[in-house]
């Protein structure tokens, strides 16, 4: 059944913006998403517009500059990647144009995923990004292009399912990855952002919890825009985070989907490549990039019920090395409130905005999004589980 969501009145999308305010580039994302819902369904892009649309773009960023094999590329859950050649002179250099569908299970801003990106070059291992088309001016959808990186996201051996949810490492990889994993977490947490160019980013205020509500603000929003059915609990644990919001000490880049599956590492020399999927990023809280990772559905419980998180350490472990690297002290009540609303933000994404985009056929991904779906469940019974040990805790 097709509902007044999914051609959304401008008196409606205006009441909405202003119910839930948050960050100026959020508030583009997510507006452009219902401004455009009414258009038609997603429909596979022929290989020859995508080459027309980068030979256009390319005589007008680079002259001269050719471009050839051009293919999709799998592996991306949100977006639309196509790998392509660029060769200008005797130079030929492996590209990936990442664009939006008409809908997405995240609806993200472009501007502000090629400006971090950008800054954290040097800080961690990130792919290049020369381009970036934040409207869409070029490629009919808001795109960004990118260096293409060469690694795996899991040893040949390993099993997990899609998205790095439940991912398996031998022991040797564990060791030889799971130390990356926190270092790189740490090295973006101690970069130092406020001397980078972040202009699409509003930096919450330290000492306050604004930053935590406009977050809060950013989700309840995204439920409202896109849920299909009620679901009291969505609403009752956003209540419970407002009332229980701590205030910000430390204000950090966070990645907000670090995990398994989001990082390239080289099978021979077990070397990271590259951190991936930047575009959920904000400035908050290290403690929810912590928690983001400590999420059951990306770990497991060895035999003596130690949690490994993201299958590569184990949980206390992980916070041992990331003081050390970082000086920061954790908080575990802050982990703790981190963890209900990471998960409720995850209920979110599953059983509202993929449900919408595959009822509504908006997506490259049906298929993925029907089995996110199904996950939904967890998410609830997961989140259940926190808010009463949360609770139990304050």
């Amino acid at each position: 059944m097709i509902d007044h969501k999914q051609a959304p009145a401008e008196d409606w999308i205006a009441a909405v913006r202003a119910r839930y305010p948050t960050e100026r580039t959020v508030d583009e994302a997510l507006t452009r998403k219902l401004r455009a819902r009414a258009g038609p369904p997603y429909a596979p892009t022929p290989p020859g517009e995508i080459e027309c649309g980068l030979a256009a773009f390319f005589a007008d960023k680079a002259p001269g500059a050719s471009v050839g094999d051009i293919r999709p590329l799998g592996g991306g859950a949100s977006k639309e990647q196509f790998v392509f050649t660029l060769s200008e002179g005797d130079s030929r250099a492996t590209y990936v144009l990442r664009r939006e569908p008409p809908e997405s299970v995240v609806e993200t801003h472009r501007g502000r995923e090629y400006e971090l990106m950008r800054a954290m070059a040097g800080v961690v291992p990130v792919p290049e990004v020369p381009w970036v088309d934040p409207e869409g001016v070029w490629f009919g959808r808001p795109s960004l292009i990118s260096r293409f990186v060469s690694g795996v996201t899991k040893p040949p051996e390993s099993h997990s399912n899609v998205t790095g949810l439940g991912s398996g490492f031998s022991p040797e990889w564990q060791a030889r990855l799971g130390p990356q994993f926190v270092d790189l977490m740490a090295a973006i947490h101690r970069f130092d952002w406020q001397g980078a160019e972040l202009g699409a980013f509003d930096a919450p205020p330290v000492g306050s919890t604004a930053g935590v509500h406009s977050v809060i603000n950013w989700w309840e929003r995204v439920w409202e825009e896109d849920s299909f059915e009620p679901l009291p609990l969505v609403r009752y644990v956003a209540q419970w985070l407002r009332a229980h919001a701590p205030p910000i000490g430390r204000v950090t880049v966070v990645h907000h989907d670090y995990r398994a599956g989001n990082f390239l590492f080289d099978p021979t020399s077990g070397e990271v490549t590259a951190v991936l999927d930047w575009e959920l990023a904000h400035l908050g809280d290290y403690h929810e990039d912590i928690a983001w990772s400590f999420q059951e559905g990306y770990g497991y419980h060895d035999a003596a019920g130690r949690f490994i998180v993201c299958g590569l350490i184990e949980r206390e472990e992980f916070l041992r090395r990331y003081a050390e690297r970082t000086g920061f002290v954790i908080d575990r009540d802050k982990l703790a409130y981190y963890g209900v609303m990471n998960c409720w933000k995850s209920t979110v994404m599953v059983l509202g905005t993929a449900v919408r985009c595959m009822i509504g056929g908006k997506s490259h991904q049906d298929i993925l999004l029907s089995w996110l779906a199904g996950f939904g469940q967890t998410c609830v019974v997961n989140l259940l589980t926190l808010l009463k040990e949360a609770e139990r805790g304050s």
